[in-house]
């Protein structure tokens, strides 16, 4: 019998298909990974493990038996317990009150020290929790888990915003956790992670398990690759890229910069720049930093550190809006198109920095860009396919008449086809003079269109240099996967 057991979940969410006929199980001593690209549905897996979210077909089973409707304390009391990708201690409380709070459902303070002990933080036991560094409120959130003496432990990215040493010692933690019996599943971006951890490991997207293994067979398997580096397209260049000495100022230019989600370093001393005419890629793993690089361009995340430059200019004090009057549009993660509006009004709204006159001769000179758009003028965006709601969002940041146009995961949820109809857009926009910078996991379709690109890993440049050059399978891996130095 299975320590604990998914059979059969799904879960949608609308249209969208969240968990499909999911299969888990977890024995008795188990180290789990659990993998898969943004949207492959991790954490409505992990949700409805802990009680959090009900499948709409499907059953979870904890010791044999079905625990589906059971409140989420009732789980936790019966030895299922999660430890947060993000900590959230009570900051006024110290170390150790932080961890009394979770055995008060126990009953059972004795444990209190020992799990301190077990995490690190005994010589920090007095501390206010407000005043930890990362890697201790990592640790803290670790200790709470395990004040409820759990038998199945779920890690959520243990090594999110850890810096290379800080990631080995978390790793050091969580073997002496499953030392003392403690079965472990650990879902994780990190592939050093799952690899130093876990004795199998599951792949899933679109809500499916797509492969299984162990960390070195998973590794290897042509599915996985595919998922996590794409495939390639037919917009490829059709000439060997190299970047050209420029005179003029880069239309945009990082130096130094560093970002931080409160005490998590999640971008660390990036350099890059985009001449005009060019399009850059900048490729890594889920939680590499890229959206966070996407935030910090655009000034809803202030920089920690370093420069950056439009045009030559710093802008660093300057507000999104203002930026946009740089020349520089965003076409976000996930689109944010306005769904109850129609797809001229969207186009409207995304041309609010420029007079009424340029904005609907702007709007039709895009309906002609793409013509599906001119065909559903009239219809509400909410109601249009994803990959022509992401034609949209792309139209809609190219408004602003920027010279500069930044796509975050233009193919992030799409279908094979949508994606070719979405390469096939931005290679237009770039056949017209627009440079890009093209933020995507999609890897082999990224290179297949840019001329130079950046691979980030943990917030910091692993790679720099033409898009040609990680056309070789064997480099493309290591740079994105981080195995090679």
């Amino acid at each position: 019998m299975a320590l604990l057991e998914a059979r059969g979940l799904t879960k949608r969410y609308g249209g969208v298909t969240a968990l499909d006929g999911l299969d888990l199980s977890i024995e008795a001593g188990d180290v789990v990974g659990v993998m898969g690209p943004n949207g492959a549905g991790k954490s409505t897996l992990l949700k409805t493990l802990l009680g959090e979210v009900r499948p709409d077909s499907g059953d979870v089973l904890l010791d044999g038996k079905s625990v589906l409707g059971w409140p989420t304390h009732k789980i936790a009391q019966h030895g299922v317990a999660l430890a947060n990708q993000v900590p959230r201690p009570f900051t006024r409380l110290t170390v150790e009150q932080n961890v009394h709070v979770g055995t008060l459902a126990r009953g059972d303070r004795l444990r209190e020290v020992d799990v301190l002990e077990l995490c690190g933080l005994a010589d920090k036991a007095k501390r206010p929790a407000g005043s930890l560094g990362l890697l201790d409120l990592k640790r803290l959130e670790l200790a709470r888990a395990l004040s409820l003496h759990p038998r199945v432990l779920f890690l959520d990215e243990v090594g999110a915003g850890l810096v290379a040493h800080e990631t080995e010692q978390m790793i050091d933690i969580v073997r002496k956790v499953h030392a003392e019996g403690v079965a472990l599943m650990v879902v994780e971006h990190v592939e050093t992670v799952i690899r130093e951890l876990a004795q199998r490991v599951i792949v899933i997207d679109w809500g499916k398990v797509v492969a299984a293994g162990t960390p070195d067979e998973v590794a290897a398997d042509p599915v996985v690759r595919s998922i996590y580096l794409g495939e390639g397209s037919a917009t490829s260049r059709t000439h060997e890229r190299h970047r050209q000495h420029a005179t003029d100022a880069p239309l945009l230019e990082l130096t130094g910069v560093s970002a931080r989600y409160g005490k998590a370093v999640a971008l660390d001393d990036v350099t890059l720049r985009v001449q005009p005419g060019e399009v850059v890629s900048v490729l890594g793993a889920n939680g590499a930093g890229k959206t966070t690089m996407t935030r910090v361009i655009t000034g809803l995340l202030p920089a920690a550190s370093g420069e950056v430059r439009m045009g030559g200019e710093l802008v660093n004090a300057l507000p999104p809006h203002k930026r946009i009057t740089r020349g520089v549009a965003c076409c976000p993660e996930g689109r944010k198109i306005f769904a109850d509006l129609t797809v001229y009004d969207n186009l409207m709204l995304g041309g609010y920095t420029v007079d009424k006159v340029h904005r609907l001769a702007r709007a039709d000179e895009l309906c002609t860009l793409f013509p599906i758009l001119a065909d559903r003028r009239e219809q509400l965006a909410g109601t249009m396919s994803g990959g022509q709601q992401q034609l949209l969002a792309m139209a809609r940041a190219l408004m602003s008449n920027p010279r500069l146009l930044i796509l975050d995961e233009a193919s992030l949820g799409l279908s094979p086809v949508a994606v070719d109809t979405v390469y096939e857009a931005i290679a237009t926009i770039r056949d017209q003079g627009l440079s890009v910078l093209l933020i995507e996991q999609n890897a082999h379709r990224s290179l297949a269109i840019a001329d130079h690109a950046y691979v980030l890993d943990r917030g910091r440049v692993t790679y720099e240099g033409p898009a040609h050059t990680l056309d070789d399978p064997q480099r493309l891996s290591e740079a994105y996967f981080g195995v090679a130095h």
